[in-house]
């Protein structure tokens, strides 16, 4: 075990900063503070210095987003998480639900010791398919797994109190001070080295189809939505791009979402075979201090650059028998799902509008209180899939999805965001989203399919949806 007199010994020789020198000491005093006993080794987690915080924002939002392994903002809000390295990644098989993964997250959660503010706690990114296994298989899905999360080694946390960060290592209380410290330098070199070097990133091409058959599928769904199979139907495509968006491109793709689209949830996961990025507006569920709150997000209308065309546009939208229809499927089933979980929820009545750069959506936002005991990924295992990227009745609606689309969705449609030690988190819908290696990036678009959808509309709106992704990647 590291004594006071080792600590004091190596850590004079250590170099480097003051403040990162405390760092080390800092860590020392945890290991033999509360792992005296443990024996084993545990995650460890400290506060990053001023100064480190300082020489990693001072390389620039671009940067960071280029070499981070993952990435979350909503730019609208100020909020930004960076994150560097890996200290831990957990993958689950390909036909294992999100579900799946939460005592694997609370064990590893259990198994650590921070030291520090709940503002820096650590916090353990991931996503999952759009529902486990499938019909379909392509390879480019295979090493993400039925879900992922990964710890990272260094994270930046941008929030209303400025920048902070921290460090987690695993360690165990007979460490050297040297043997920490170097894990530790190592870890805080990582901020400034590419995650992965892609040589992927595209997905099967058999998933590519013409636009008159996609129509024709969208066809079929219709005529089984008359005949009583089921309400609604999710059906989306995939397009493939140009791309840019893998090291060192990323940074200038995803801040291009963020600055055009504030309000939406610009995320990247990053894998050896190509990046996950997206600019989703919707999101799944959030959990804070004890408050839930989801959205009912269906139903879609243009934006033009005429005001009076855009205002008409947005009162055509919230007038649409159709498309209120379609919202209604997916208000009706969060509040379903998020009822047993909360001692109180609320909504409003009818839905509002959503606008961002350019699109019009109907919303619907819920808040409510969780129960004791209730975390983030309770919440998402109950809500996902919505009807909004699934259908309903659910069952039936994934089922068409299967016989239908032709292709394997992957993480598109799945859950995306972030869990902290204490069990709150952010998820979005991974919508908006493409997975982009060097030089091409295979983009995800879908539409809400019910009695009165027109296949050459819903074509239209999938278009639509595609030109966030496809503008960013052409540098627009």
């Amino acid at each position: 075990m590291v004594t006071p007199a080792a600590r004091t010994s190596e850590s004079a020789s250590a170099g480097g900063s003051e403040q990162l020198t405390g760092l080390i000491e800092h860590t020392i005093e945890l290991l033999a503070r509360d792992m005296a006993g443990a024996g084993g080794a545990a995650l460890v987690s400290a506060e990053l210095p001023e100064d480190v915080v300082a020489a990693m924002v001072e390389r620039g939002a671009a940067a960071l987003r280029s070499t981070a392994t993952a990435v979350w903002e909503r730019s609208g809000s100020g909020a930004r998480l960076f994150a560097f390295g890996e200290t831990l990644r957990l993958t689950g098989a390909r036909d294992c639900p999100i579900g799946d993964a939460a005592g694997r997250l609370r064990a590893v959660i259990a198994d650590s010791r921070h030291l520090g503010s709940s503002a820096t706690r650590p916090r353990l990114f991931g996503g999952a398919r759009f529902t486990p296994g499938g019909a379909h298989r392509d390879p480019a899905w295979e090493e993400f797994g039925g879900w992922q999360f990964l710890l990272p080694q260094v994270l930046l946390t941008y929030g209303p109190g400025g920048v902070q960060g921290n460090v987690t290592i695993a360690a165990r209380p007979s460490d050297s001070v040297a043997g920490i410290e170097q894990r530790l330098r190592t870890a805080l070199a990582r901020p400034f080295q590419p995650a992965f070097c892609h040589t992927g990133g595209r997905v099967n091409a058999g998933g590519v189809v013409s636009q008159a058959q996609w129509e024709a599928t969208v066809a079929t769904a219709i005529e089984e939505i008359r005949a009583g199979r089921y309400r609604k139907v999710v059906l989306a495509r995939q397009s493939v791009a140009a791309s840019g968006a893998a090291s060192p491109g990323a940074g200038e793709v995803l801040g291009r979402l963020a600055e055009r689209y504030p309000s939406c949830f610009v995320f990247k996961f990053a894998q050896p075979g190509g990046d996950w990025i997206g600019a989703s507006p919707e999101l799944l569920a959030s959990v804070e201090q004890g408050t839930v709150r989801a959205a009912s997000l269906a139903g879609t209308r243009r934006r033009s650059a005429d005001g009076a065309l855009d205002a008409a546009l947005a009162t055509e939208l919230l007038n649409d028998p159709k498309e209120l229809d379609e919202h209604a499927y997916v208000a009706s089933a969060l509040r379903a799902a998020l009822d047993p979980l909360c001692s109180e929820l609320c909504a409003p009545a009818t839905p509002e509008l959503m606008t961002i750069a350019n699109i019009h959506h109907l919303h619907t936002p819920f808040e409510g209180t969780v129960l004791a005991g209730v975390d983030i990924l309770d919440v998402v295992r109950s809500l996902h899939p919505t009807p909004a990227v699934g259908g309903a009745p659910r069952e039936e609606a994934v089922e068409a999805i299967n016989r239908l689309e032709g292709m394997d969705r992957g993480w598109y449609a799945g859950p995306i965001g972030w869990m902290d030690f204490g069990g709150d988190g952010e998820f979005a819908v991974a919508l908006r989203s493409g997975l982009a290696g060097d030089s091409e990036a295979t983009l995800f678009a879908g539409a809400g399919i019910v009695e009165g959808s027109v296949p050459e509309k819903e074509y239209a709106e999938t278009e639509l949806k595609l030109g966030p992704l496809r503008e960013a990647l052409r540098g627009r």
